[in-house]
């Protein structure tokens, strides 16, 4: 059954992800697809660099250079918040987070186990 995102139904149907956790999938995911995408244009740059055609090895160097720049950059940026919010880092293959028990959410966390703010 398709449900549109952002409808009642899809709301739902599916539980509320903290903000962090909608962040540790973009991470993971656009890691996975940059690396992907690097691998791909490293053996066009090879390919384009050993048949002569430069402008094109060029080209497919730029791309896997910035390719591989901004998967380190938000993988870095990311792991970097989750340590200091201790939450866990971005992984594809365990997706999962710990939701606090009614208990605690209504009483409110003490003051010796609030996650640090940088600031």
């Amino acid at each position: 059954m398709l449900f549109r995102y952002g409808s009642r139904a899809y709301a739902a149907g599916m539980p509320n992800t903290p903000g962090w956790v909608r962040r540790n999938r973009f991470t993971a995911w656009s890691g996975y697809f940059c690396v992907l995408v690097a691998f791909a244009t490293l053996a066009m740059a090879l390919t384009a660099a050993g048949s002569g055609h430069t402008q094109y090895a060029m080209l497919s160097g730029i791309i896997c250079a910035g390719t591989i720049l901004f998967g380190l950059t938000v993988i870095a940026t990311t792991v970097r918040r989750d340590h200091q919010d201790h939450h866990n880092t971005p992984n594809l293959l365990q997706d999962t987070w710990e939701l606090s028990p009614a208990f605690a959410r209504r009483r409110g966390a003490p003051s010796s186990i609030e996650p640090h703010q940088a600031g």
